[in-house]
């Protein structure tokens, strides 16, 4: 007797042996509504869609077949003119927001989640905004999703207006807040600003990775796993102390800030000089020396280090 399909497999119906497994070729439909991860070969268009490379020139058939030589170059012809006749009728302005986008993304070590969360946001935008500077818009539907994102993407606005500014593009910063706040309406969503402690490990993993900081704990003596767990610790307790005192500082700066006053605080417990300076910080972070020495001497230095008596607590 033969063997019936149950559940994928090939099985005999009288003992219930499985003769062998049932493979069926992965055909699916995609809904224009659903945006799955992976459908999409043009990531800085965004058009269309191809089960399969957009390079890819083997055709198989439903069952994983080759089809026959004279069907592959028709297919070959085909997929050619559908290539060429998208590349043709797509809109220059959406294409050179999205090819944006890809560098930027790029540039800025971007994970994948966050282009795509952008992708899905500008093109919400463009259907319920009138829009005058596509770029423009684009680089605030990906502020959006980088805050969003928090600490996985703790990329600042005025990095993000750099990327763009490097490609030539005229994105200000006070612009892109505006801009912002229209892709608030669309969303509907009010993102709260970011948080110092939301820059903190990118900023000491970034001092970390410095030459000087490392050749400075190997002279005295200090492993840098022990340094980094110290210095965690001393900034999360400084940024839970200044809440109130810090105001409406830009948060990345004051990161800065609290990371140089740590390290004073912690030189102190150990009874030895500080290994961080202002220069090599604002180097390392990008940030204005001083901008970082007004945080610090505004808020941080009289409350940590004008005071005996809470330095030697700290």
């Amino acid at each position: 007797m033969d063997a019936v399909e149950y559940e994928g497999y090939y099985v005999c119906p009288n003992c219930g042996l499985v003769v062998e497994r049932h493979i069926v070729s992965p055909l699916f439909y995609i809904s224009s509504k659903e945006h799955t991860r992976g459908a999409w070969v043009y990531p800085e268009t965004q058009v269309g869609s191809y089960i399969d490379y957009k390079d890819a020139f083997i055709f198989r058939d439903s069952k994983g077949n080759m089809v026959s030589p004279k069907s592959q170059a028709i297919y070959k012809r085909l997929k050619i003119k559908a290539i060429q006749d998208k590349m043709r009728t797509l809109c220059a302005t959406h294409y050179r927001a999205f090819s944006a986008l890809k560098y930027v993304s790029e540039r800025l070590d971007l994970p994948a989640i966050v282009r795509e969360r952008a992708i899905n946001l500008y093109k919400r935008a463009i259907q319920q905004l009138k829009v005058s500077n596509h770029i423009l818009l684009m680089a605030a539907c990906l502020l959006h999703a980088v805050r969003e994102q928090k600490t996985h993407a703790p990329v600042t606005l005025i990095e993000i207006t750099e990327a763009f500014k490097s490609m030539g593009y005229k994105v200000a910063p006070k612009k892109l807040l505006k801009a912002a706040f229209l892709i608030r309406k669309v969303t509907g969503v009010h993102q709260t600003l970011r948080r110092s402690e939301e820059y903190l490990p990118r900023a000491i993993n970034a001092l970390l990775g410095s030459k000087n900081v490392i050749l400075k704990l190997e002279e005295k003596g200090m492993s840098v796993e022990d340094y980094r767990r110290e210095l965690i610790s001393m900034c999360m307790r400084i940024l839970a102390e200044t809440k109130k005192e810090k105001g409406g500082r830009r948060p990345y700066i004051f990161t800065a800030a609290v990371i140089y006053c740590a390290d004073k605080l912690l030189a102190l417990r150990r009874g030895c000089s500080s290994i961080l300076t202002q220069k090599l910080i604002a180097q390392s972070l990008g940030v204005a020396e001083y901008s970082l020495r007004d945080h610090y001497n505004a808020v941080l230095k009289p409350k940590y280090l004008g005071n005996s008596h809470l330095t030697r607590t700290h």
